[in-house]
């Protein structure tokens, strides 16, 4: 699983999660805390945000975003989430990046480990795809 986050021109770094750790606890401690904190700080920097209050999250119905630890943990540091289905038509923005990364990745580059696919990926970044 890669995350990513995009408000307007602001970009949060890709975050890939580690291997077997695919649990509401991992999604939690491997993305939510050292991706999203960092994001919602980067966008009151740029004067996006002007405070966490405002910050809404869209993220699909995929168990992980809906589990009772995530959920928490958004209540916790007051980040409200815009609620879509798990099957809903591909509305949320970043849908197209991920579309397009996938694609760019996989026609540029030849991977044949993780690692390798890894480091394509990171290589590759939200950055590029903002800005072809």
């Amino acid at each position: 699983m890669i995350w990513g986050a995009i408000c307007g021109p602001i970009q949060s770094e890709l975050i890939i999660m580690p291997p077997g750790q695919h649990r509401a606890v991992d999604f939690v401690d491997n993305v939510s805390k050292p991706g999203l904190l960092p994001f919602r700080d980067k966008l009151v920097e740029a004067g996006i945000q002007d405070n966490c209050e405002e910050l809404t999250l869209m993220e699909n119905g995929a168990p992980i975003h809906t589990s009772l630890a995530s959920q928490q943990w958004h209540q916790d540091h007051q980040i409200r989430k815009f609620s879509w289905l798990l099957n809903s038509p591909d509305l949320n923005p970043i849908e197209k990046l991920w579309y397009k990364m996938k694609f760019v990745v996989t026609k540029l580059f030849n991977q044949k480990t993780m690692d390798e696919l890894r480091k394509a990926i990171t290589s590759f970044g939200i950055q590029f795809l903002l800005i072809t």
